[in-house]
Parts: structure tokens; sequence; C-alpha cells
């Protein structure tokens, strides 16, 4: 049985910043800025302690988008001129698509800022969200020929390495929880995101699976983290993921799931039961944790449907390995939002609330 803090809340790290922020950004004015991240964050961090969520995070206000915390630390990340056929596929695109180095070597800490700023001002369990390794080598690449994937590989374990460093750094430090995220995983085992990429790359969409899993799993190789400190593999990103309407490839979703070393498996968790990722497929003692509460659209859905949603899962697996979260975050962009934060706060309360209906007083 999991044993996770009782952590059955979840959201994604990123959150809509707040005007005062963004104004401070767009003045160019550095003193002021760092000045209006740590009042910020610290606002943030007391929000989400209010809330009840189990653990608590920076809503990246640091951050311009989700993998700047690792391009803005570690060298020779460079942007893409050419296709980047898993980005396409999982609907990433901009400044956020860079090819990674052969060689990469952090400057210093990654996301030390991120964590200390939260550890001072609440006493709930802190995480942090990181992009995979396997995330960060496939984002960039063509992926035109064998040597690419064989690239993909090598840049994937050489940047585990890195994050490894990190990831323990971060839990010297008193972090509780990372999650690794890899949304690249969906059109790759998925029946649409498989056959869009066979249609655009030489190699077998297999291979490239294979690519990411390895280095993902080399980060956790070797790990030495306290036995209370989770990682966890999170596929989501800023919404329903596109490719899932006609549902999982069974065979290679059992590859990414078989022996995984990860003690958490954040997933879309749709209303259209055919693009609901199979939870059957998970063995007991991962913790699943289900966005059922949509980030794409600042309509509140019903509470009754998100429990007929929930329901079923929660009795098979039992409340130990289920959360209940998001499905995506809020502001993997820092200027593009996917809603106000009114309409943010109204959606985590609605995470919340649900929770509350199968975990009560231990919330």
């Amino acid at each position: 049985m999991a044993d996770d803090f009782g952590y059955h809340i979840d959201h994604h790290g990123s959150l809509v910043r707040p005007a005062e922020l963004m104004a401070a950004r767009a003045g160019g004015d550095a003193a002021a800025l760092a000045a209006a991240v740590e009042h910020a964050v610290a606002a943030v961090a007391r929000a989400q302690r209010r809330l009840g969520l189990s653990a608590v995070g920076d809503g990246q206000f640091r951050r311009s988008c989700f993998e700047s915390v690792v391009y803005d630390n570690v060298p020779g990340f460079l942007p893409v001129a050419g296709p980047a056929p898993l980005a396409e596929a999982a609907g990433i695109g901009g400044a956020r698509v860079r090819s990674a180095p052969d060689a990469p070597v952090a400057d210093g800490r990654l996301a030390a800022g991120e964590a200390a700023a939260v550890l001072a001002v609440v006493d709930r369990p802190v995480f942090v969200v990181l992009p995979s390794p396997g995330y960060l080598a496939a984002l960039g690449s063509d992926l035109g020929d064998a040597a690419a994937v064989d690239a993909v590989l090598a840049r994937g374990v050489a940047l585990a390495a890195v994050l490894r460093d990190e990831v323990e750094a971060l839990a010297r430090q008193g972090v509780a929880y990372v999650a690794l995220g890899n949304p690249l995983y969906v059109p790759v085992v998925t029946v649409a995101g498989r056959s869009r990429l066979a249609a655009a790359i030489e190699v077998h969409v297999d291979a490239v699976l294979h690519a990411m899993i390895e280095a993902d799993r080399a980060l956790a190789a070797r790990l030495d983290v306290p036995a209370d400190f989770r990682v966890g593999l999170d596929l989501t990103d800023a919404g329903p993921l596109p490719g899932t309407r006609r549902g999982y490839d069974l065979g290679a979703l059992d590859a990414l799931l078989d022996e995984t070393p990860f003690r958490r498996l954040c997933v879309d968790f749709p209303a259209d039961p055919a693009a609901r990722l199979p939870v059957e497929r998970i063995k007991p003692g991962l913790v699943v944790s289900l966005g059922v509460v949509d980030v794409a659209d600042g309509t509140l859905e019903p509470v009754e449907d998100l429990l007929g949603r929930l329901d079923p899962v929660v009795e098979r697996r039992g409340e130990a390995d289920v959360a209940i979260a998001t499905n995506g975050g809020f502001a993997p962009c820092a200027d593009r939002p996917t809603m106000t934060s009114g309409e943010q706060d109204a959606k985590l309360r609605l995470v919340e609330m649900l929770a509350r209906y199968y975990w009560g007083n231990e919330i």
C-alpha cells in the first residue's frame, strides 16, 4: 500500500502570475522584480495552505516557461529551426522547444530558490516539478533516423545525472516530493499519437518510447534520498492532451508502466471514457493522480459528474492509491495562462472539495 503522506490533492506546479508580478516583470527593474517574486510566492504558498492542498509549491513564478528552470541553468540548449515532431504531437511550441546539449553541465542549482521561498513560509510538504530528462532530450529532436533516437537516449542519460543531483539537493533542502514532467509520453502511448508520429518520422515509435523511458529511469537509478521522499512521473501539460480520443495503445502503455521506479503517476482523466488512461493497467502501490478538473476551461464542472468519474476508480484501487488533481498546470508559460486567477482558485477549491468526499478530515 502506498504511503504518500496523505497526499491526495494535486496540482501541477504552474499557477497564474498575479498582475503585480507581471507588471514588475514588464518594468525591467531587476530589484523590483525580485521583490515582487518573493512577495507573490509567499502569498501563493499561504493560499495553497489555506485551501488544504496536501503539498505546496511556488507557482513556478520564477520561470518564464515550465522548461526554463533547466534552460536558464544548463548551458547549451538551442532554439530549434526544423521539425520537432514530438513537440508538435504534444501541442508544445515556441520558446519551450529547444535541442539538448550532448554534454550538459549545470551552472549551479536549478530550483533551490523555488523550494527555499516556500519552505520559509508554510508547514506543509513542499513539492517541485522538473522537466524529465527524457522529455528535455526528445523535445527538440527531429527523430529523423536511428542516430537521432540514439542521441535522445545519450543526451537523456546525461541530463538524468544533472537532474538527479538537483533532486537529491532538493531532498536535502527539505522538499518532500518531486514530479518529473514528460507530456511527450502521451503521443507515443496513444493510438492517435502513434499513428501521427509514424507518418512523420522514419524510426519506429517504440524506439522513441524506449529512449525516453530509459532516460527518465536513469534519474531514479542510484537516487540517494530519504525513504519518505517521493519522485513521481507527470504526463500532463496544460489541459487535455491531444491524441487521446482513440484511446491508449496497451502494449506501449504497459512498456511505460512496467517496473516503473516512480511512486506516483499524474494523468489527464477526461469526461470521455474512450480518452481515459485505463487505470486498471496500473499496479497496486503506484499512486495514480487523476486529472479530472479541467484547466483549459474556467467553467466549474458539476461535482456529481466528477464524483461519477472518480468513484469507480477509488472503489477498485482503494483510497490509498488515488489522488485527485487538475489535468495540467494553469500557466506553463508565464505570459499565456489558461484562465484568470479567480477561475484558477475556484478550480483548486473544487479539487479540495472532491478530495473531502473521500478523505474527509485527513485533508
